[in-house]
């Protein structure tokens, strides 16, 4: 299949990663593809989809899946994951980085790097020795560890920006991963707020913020709310300026889209045109199950039966993207100190129109088309629920400033 321009922009968008954890023919969970897995494949030969030799989902272990198997045969793939990293500790608590080893091998990383740099990968070295065991765990830290002056693995100590940055962890000239490399980008956050990762319907992860800290451990549920992004009408059927994306208060008191202590407003983007900032005179809030609806056009809402209550505000320029894109909401965070404000996320959808199956790992768009110019709208079906996710959406009758149908 052919990738457009337009396919790598969306595969961004969508934050779709194109890596596994090991290789698809990888069934017994050890991360490489020999005699081993092929004893599985062979057990399940024309069975059911119950087990995994069934690579390409169609219902039936056959001979298109056991091509499959054999386009990775002799493959391994290193199984280690960046799992979780707290950048923004409380006062003199440390940050730190948590690796996470979900295969059924014990991985050996001594002498491997972390960084928080990408031209510079060598800056804190693990202690030779080091294994992560099967389904295991291990948390580096900033005071002990790589940003420690009595930590010998140390050189160049660092410790993560809560403005946001990347970690890295690089192998080196390890004898079975040479030059293995991982990196795991990170927004802004919150003190005392951490980023791991987050298995979607889709088969690939998020990396976002979680609703708790849990180093040495199986990740938390992602933070979600106090306010998040409820329906999206990017495509409307009849005026293309009917667009809109509503907002909505799942928390259980009210919310001012307004920061006292920085000055500044919330602000919902795209990023490639709409960048509204809620008011600053008189600011907004948002009661418990409030909703609050951003336009393109005031006047073309009037062909939908928004609630004579409902708070309304024009975004000025910009469109949404038919073809999908990303939007986020945001919320003030720290000014560095060449005076640039930095935002956090609060909550962000990488929808698309369902016709672009080739960013998705199995070459199908999960997102629903009828939203793309046929009149229904993207609607969130559990608010409560991590939404930057497909499963978590539909398509149905426009309902901007009440309760999703």
């Amino acid at each position: 299949m052919k990738i457009t321009v337009l396919s790598i922009v969306l595969a961004l968008a969508l934050g779709v990663a194109a890596q596994a954890d090991c290789p698809a023919g990888d069934l017994n969970n050890d991360c490489r593809v020999d005699i081993a897995d092929l004893l599985v494949f062979a057990g399940q030969w024309l069975t059911g989809p119950d087990g995994p030799a069934d690579l390409d989902g169609n219902g039936q272990v056959d001979g298109a899946d056991l091509a499959l198997l054999g386009s990775d045969w002799r493959r391994q793939d290193c199984p280690i994951v960046i799992n979780e990293v707290l950048a923004h500790a409380h006062a003199a608590a440390s940050d730190w980085v948590e690796l996470y080893n979900p295969s059924s091998v014990p991985v050996h990383i001594g002498g491997w790097f972390l960084s928080d740099n990408r031209n510079d990968l060598e800056r804190y070295q693990i202690p030779a020795g080091t294994t992560i065991e099967p389904n295991g765990y291990i948390v580096f830290y900033e005071t002990t560890h790589f940003g420690s002056p009595f930590d010998p693995g140390v050189r160049t100590p660092f410790a993560f920006s809560e403005n946001g940055e990347v970690v890295c962890l690089f192998s080196g000239d390890d004898a079975i991963f040479p030059n293995f490399l991982l990196s795991e980008p990170f927004g802004a956050s919150e003190t005392g707020y951490s980023f791991g990762r987050h298995l979607k319907s889709t088969g690939t992860y998020d990396f976002v913020t979680m609703s708790e800290l849990t180093p040495g451990e199986a990740n938390a549920y992602p933070l979600v709310g106090p306010v998040v992004i409820n329906e999206i009408m990017y495509h409307p059927a009849v005026d293309a300026d009917a667009e809109y994306v509503e907002l909505l208060n799942i928390s259980g008191g009210p919310i001012t889209l307004f920061d006292f202590v920085a000055m500044e407003p919330w602000r919902l983007t795209d990023g490639s045109g709409i960048e509204f900032r809620f008011p600053s005179d008189v600011p907004v809030t948002l009661d418990t199950d409030e909703h609050i609806v951003l336009v393109r056009d005031v006047d073309a809402m009037q062909q939908y039966a928004v609630p004579g209550e409902a708070k309304m505000f024009d975004w000025g320029s910009g469109r949404l993207a038919n073809q999908g894109e990303t939007v986020q909401l945001l919320r003030p965070g720290d000014v560095d100190q060449r005076g640039t404000r930095y935002w956090i996320e609060v909550d962000r959808i990488g929808y698309s129109d369902g016709s672009h199956g080739e960013v998705f790992p199995d070459g199908i768009d999960p997102w629903p088309p009828e939203a793309d110019g046929l009149g229904p709208s993207l609607n969130c079906i559990f608010p409560s629920r991590y939404g930057n996710d497909p499963n978590n959406w539909h398509a149905t009758i426009p309902t901007p400033g009440s309760v999703n149908d």
